[in-house]
């Protein structure tokens, strides 16, 4: 990758998507409820909805687990958790659920949530969308952003359902700025940015501390939202990140 054309600057930003630029946890919620109970063995009664009142205390439940998600397939555990009672308090231990003997396989449930987002998306993407919500101080920091400041987006989410809500929300983030974070850890997809694009320094927005912890690299500024799904205890102890509340956010972005 060139530098591009008329991008002169010396610095990067890099946003992760869900629970530092959306707020998509209905729509992680429903998806994976529909795929969990689609799985399960048939019986006489139909499978309960997302919306019924049965749903209200797996809703919550299932929001209280949502900052141990790293990828798609960790929605479905958590829908599998929460059916058995069974409540993680770290993310070691609910990482460990994946090597239970009865457990599908990652492949399988990543597959199971990506079909059953598709079909959502196919039967009504309007209603899809309106479960996507953009946090209203994002558009307004990005405003502010220099035109020599390149952004991208990177996501464990597949390109396609990161792009519609941006520009729903009138983010346009040219398309191949919007990565799909599946064949390497974030932190080295910064890093390679930062090569491929000659720039001397990356400001990385992220709300999955695991994702920046391990971060070593002085040229790359690493930021934890504290808006986004996130840990008390990771603010406690965010280690070279520094947590970010939404008006410094704003600040940070017209610094840049």
């Amino acid at each position: 990758m060139q530098p591009e054309q008329g991008m002169t600057g010396s610095r990067l930003l890099v946003l992760d998507f869900d629970g530092v630029i959306c707020d998509s946890v209905e729509e992680c919620f429903v998806t994976s409820w529909t795929a969990f109970h689609e799985r399960l063995p048939r019986t006489a009664e139909p499978a309960p909805g997302p919306d019924g009142p049965q749903a209200a205390s797996v809703r919550d439940a299932f929001r209280r687990l949502r900052p141990f998600i790293r990828s798609g397939e960790d929605f479905m555990l958590i829908q599998r958790l929460v059916s058995r009672g069974i409540a993680p308090r770290s993310q070691a231990e609910f990482d460990r659920q994946w090597e239970e003997p009865d457990m599908p396989s990652r492949a399988e449930y990543k597959e199971l949530f990506y079909r059953a987002r598709m079909r959502l998306w196919d039967r009504d993407p309007a209603a899809w969308l309106a479960m996507n919500h953009v946090y209203p101080h994002v558009p307004k920091a990005l405003a502010r952003l220099s035109p020599r400041v390149p952004l991208y987006v990177l996501s464990t989410k597949k390109p396609p359902f990161v792009i519609a809500p941006l520009e729903a929300a009138r983010l346009f983030v040219p398309r191949e700025r919007v990565l799909y974070s599946e064949s390497e850890p974030k932190l080295a997809t910064v890093e390679r940015l930062l090569r491929e694009l000659g720039r001397e320094e990356a400001v990385f927005v992220e709300d999955q501390i695991d994702a920046i912890r391990s971060n070593r690299n002085p040229r790359i500024r690493t930021f934890l939202a504290t808006w986004g799904y996130v840990q008390p205890a990771w603010l406690r102890d965010p280690g070279s990140a520094v947590p970010l509340t939404p008006e410094a956010f704003e600040d940070l972005v017209a610094s840049l």
